[in-house]
């Protein structure tokens, strides 16, 4: 048993795992331990405004990076630096097309955005700039996260949430700008470690000029296919966010978003193991001895299986601490925010769910699938949000969030299993000592 327990503490997934949750967790805890002061100098209303633009910069990254760090990730192990250097500058360029495309649209739209989103056109076209910007830090990141570097990719991360963090509360606190001085600081932030990205790319040979038409078409025809997909991603942690500020006001959705911040405490675990167990499954699934790869499959299925039920049962003891939780950490403003909490735990639990099966898709490339399941996900999403929230309030946004999460989870279980063939059902090999 105790080298048993040596062994596992010295694997790299769990060593990297371990390192990734714990970067992940600092640099989540400081935003969601400064909500208490944002929650004490901003109104809900603020707060609301605050909210919506970042879904709307979530949404400019969906079409103006159109996933690209997922092409990286399928080609890193596949070709060597210098190809992957040209991929990247290749990537770079299709993010100019897309860029120009999107502020067409954006130009083109600009009056009903301002109206949704509550703020001025300078905010709306500078979103343009900063959702580009963190494209291309994501590019950077998922980098570092396929050569298996934690504490590169949790540093830069760390960093530059303190720096967009400090920002925000300098320019909330002392100079007073309210809602304001918070995207300012998401702003600036985001693109001055967009330029360190860029510096970090080509020092490190990730960054190759040469025009490649073939890697051009590669990145179209691979990542377009994605964009419903993303879009689903996005219904399901935003779209709720604008339909409540438009159904129920600015203010309602402030709340609602405060009480969905707290899905950060299941977010952090789930994306930080899942930076290290990605590389680790596409390593394992690259194996040519099929005898060695049927043992390794065998292990996966069961290491997936425990880690379904630790998460739902940390799930259901995050949601029965919500309310104290609530009451000694937000401003009373914000005490509504109770009601929404544990949706937004199991909504995130069940999206943690899918991200382990959703990596076998993505190995076959099997993304147009994806797309389509994701995609009417999305739909249905927004449909029930829409009409819940309109007959009984903002809490059938978070009803509608709950039951998406649960169904696009269930789904892609299926899908992975279809595209790529595991022992999910072989009970008496997994039940085998």
């Amino acid at each position: 048993m105790r080298s048993k327990i040596e062994n596992l503490r010295k694997h790299p997934l769990v060593r990297n795992s371990v390192l990734y949750v714990i970067t992940d967790a600092v640099n989540k805890a400081v935003p969601f331990l400064i909500l208490p002061l944002l929650t004490h100098y901003l109104l809900p209303e603020d707060y609301g405004k605050v909210a919506n633009y970042n879904v709307y910069l979530n949404l400019l990254v969906i079409f103006i990076g159109i996933n690209v760090q997922s092409i990286v990730s399928v080609n890193f192990y596949r070709l060597d630096k210098v190809e992957i250097g040209k991929y990247v500058f290749n990537i770079l360029f299709v993010l100019a097309i897309t860029l120009t495309i999107c502020g067409l649209i954006v130009f083109l739209f600009i009056e009903p955005i301002k109206n949704h989103l509550s703020v001025n056109t300078t905010f709306v076209i500078t979103g343009l700039i900063i959702a580009t910007s963190q494209v291309i830090s994501n590019i950077n990141l998922i980098i570092w996260r396929l050569e298996e570097q934690p504490l590169y990719f949790g540093s830069y991360q760390i960093s530059q949430t303190v720096c967009d963090v400090t920002l925000s509360l300098i320019l909330i606190i002392l100079f007073q700008l309210s809602w304001q001085g918070r995207i300012i600081g998401i702003g600036t932030s985001s693109v001055l470690y967009a330029l360190i990205s860029m510096i970090l790319l080509w020092k490190r040979g990730y960054l190759n000029i040469s025009y490649n038409k073939q890697y051009i078409n590669d990145i179209f025809r691979f990542c377009l296919p994605l964009i419903p997909h993303a879009i689903s991603i996005w219904a399901r942690a935003g779209a709720d966010r604008l339909i409540i500020s438009n159904l129920a006001g600015v203010s309602e959705s402030g709340i609602y978003a405060a009480g969905f911040q707290f899905s950060l405490i299941i977010s952090f675990l789930t994306l930080a193991f899942n930076n290290a167990f990605t590389p680790f499954v596409y390593k394992t699934l690259s194996i040519s001895d099929q005898s060695v790869l049927a043992v390794k499959k065998l292990k996966l299925v069961k290491f997936t299986y425990l880690y379904i039920a630790a998460l739902l049962l940390l799930t259901f003891i995050a949601t029965l601490a919500s309310d104290m939780l609530i009451d000694h950490f937000l401003s009373e403003k914000y005490s509504d925010a109770k009601m929404y909490v544990g949706w937004a735990l199991f909504s995130q639990a069940f999206q943690g769910i899918y991200l382990m099966y959703v990596t076998y898709v993505f190995f076959v490339k099997k993304s147009a699938s994806l797309a389509i399941v994701t995609f009417l996900c999305s739909a249905l999403q927004v449909a029930a949000s829409y009409y819940l929230v309109s007959i009984i309030g903002p809490l059938g946004a978070a009803y509608s969030n709950f039951a998406i999460s649960l169904l696009n989870c269930i789904v892609v279980m299926i899908l992975s299993s279809r595209v790529y063939p595991m022992p999910w059902l072989n009970f008496r090999k997994l039940l085998a000592k």
